[in-house]
């Protein structure tokens, strides 16, 4: 089967307008047009809300702490899939089995543009100006003898970050509007109670990269309107893209590596664990099968590699740490993040991870005062009570500090292991988890 994997950068779940409970201001008719023929997933989430970690899980099916790659630093591991990596990556996996693979945009798994290294024939560089344009090339002149795999992958609306930074935008600038005509604050918007001590301290610790430590309410409101816009533009260029692609005989997969704050706990851009920045937009569409919607929370930018495996009908690589998704299964998901280091910009800073089962979401950062969260998601999306302080919730609290603790063990997570909080029936293991204290 041919297969179309389009992404978008920094596109958070709830900017796709066709989701239940999406912010009115948004506007993705392209996109809706898809989801309407498509599966739409409401609870899809990344593996680690920052680029270069997401993208390279992406294509190797593997946690970035698995990968050693939790930064966008430049010096990394070899990039996913090269002789020495001893992993099977997404282009490399589908050229062997006899697909025709072609990347257009941006790759940033490790660097900006893909070369032929990466498995994929590049078609087109880092950048959106042109991107639809080289498809459509590509697709016209290609052999229809030998079944595709074309990856489209744009830019926008990441270049909010440009905006909140007042730096010039790659590809405009935003139309102005005023704040009356601007999106409301999302409800979320104030910080909560008991929030992490840690996200504040890294948010102004890299204050010259947020650009938004001034901000007052208006310029969030702009901030909220300029996301939308930019959202609307990659969505025009999705749609030219949708209109070069046969969707009869073409399945079409739309996702992106992670969200935006979008305002919400006054955050802008990604690397919190708050909803906003690590749940994305996720729709599969199947020729043949009818339209639907899956609400189970599913590892999505994990569950790439081996969807995409399924949908071409060949075997995936062994040792992934998610299945296929076209048939989702119940189970904790779980999301890691880090902070490059606010003291020494080349160390590590702060690190957290997040174990999320049916309603329930537990998130544990590495240091501070409140490190530790605990929400209902079906009582409260917008994670304003932290029911980690409240005693009632404590068996609750137990359970998740459990399966955190098993997933850490049978992944490997070494580099976090240490700063868990343990479940009381586990704590026996802290001798062994401290043989070497550091």
């Amino acid at each position: 089967m041919n297969i179309v994997l389009i992404m978008a950068d920094q596109f958070a779940a709830h900017a796709l307008t066709r989701r239940r409970d999406t912010d009115e201001h948004f506007r993705t008719p392209n996109l809706d047009r898809l989801a309407a023929i498509s599966t739409v997933f409401t609870e899809a989430y990344t593996s680690f809300p920052l680029c270069v970690p997401a993208r390279s899980s992406m294509v190797t099916g593997k946690y970035p702490h698995q990968l050693g790659i939790m930064s966008n630093e430049k010096e990394l591991p070899e990039p996913p899939g090269s002789p020495g990596h001893g992993t099977a990556s997404l282009g490399h996996w589908f050229t062997a089995a006899g697909y025709d693979c072609a990347y257009a945009g941006k790759w940033h798994a490790r660097q900006a543009s893909s070369t032929a290294a990466d498995g994929f024939m590049p078609i087109h560089p880092f950048g959106d100006e042109g991107l639809v344009d080289a498809c459509r090339d590509w697709l016209t002149r290609r052999d229809d003898g030998q079944p595709f795999l074309l990856v489209a992958s744009f830019d926008d609306p990441h270049t909010i970050c440009e905006y909140a930074r007042f730096q010039p935008m790659p590809y405009g600038n935003v139309t102005p509007v005023d704040v009356l005509d601007a999106p409301p604050l999302p409800a979320n918007f104030p910080a909560a109670p008991f929030e992490p001590e840690a996200l504040r301290f890294e948010q102004a610790a890299a204050a010259r990269m947020y650009g938004t430590g001034t901000f007052g309410a208006e310029d969030w409101r702009h901030y909220r309107a300029a996301y939308a816009e930019l959202v609307a533009r990659v969505d025009r260029r999705i749609g030219q893209l949708l209109d070069c692609i046969e969707l009869a005989n073409t399945a079409v997969v739309f996702i992106s590596d992670h969200g935006d704050g979008d305002a919400s706990h006054g955050w802008n851009q990604k690397t919190a664990l708050h909803q906003e920045c690590i749940k994305v937009p996720f729709i599969t569409h199947v020729p043949g099968q009818p339209a639907g919607v899956v609400d189970l929370p599913v590892p999505a930018v994990l569950g790439i590699l081996p969807t995409l495996c399924e949908l071409a009908g060949i075997d995936p690589p062994d040792g992934l740490a998610a299945g296929s998704l076209l048939a989702p299964q119940t189970g904790p998901v779980v999301v890691e993040t880090a902070f490059q280091g606010a003291a020494d910009p080349s160390g590590p800073g702060t690190s957290g991870r997040v174990v999320i089962v049916e309603q329930w979401k537990y998130t544990v950062y590495g240091w501070g005062k409140h490190r530790e969260q605990l929400h209902d998601l079906g009582a409260d999306p917008g994670e304003q009570r932290n029911l980690a302080v409240e005693r009632r919730y404590f068996p609750v609290l137990e359970q998740m500090r459990e399966h955190l603790l098993q997933w850490s063990r049978a992944t490997g997570d070494a580099g976090f292991l240490k700063r868990l909080v343990l479940p009381i029936s586990a704590a026996g293991l802290q001798p062994e988890i401290f043989k070497i204290p550091f």
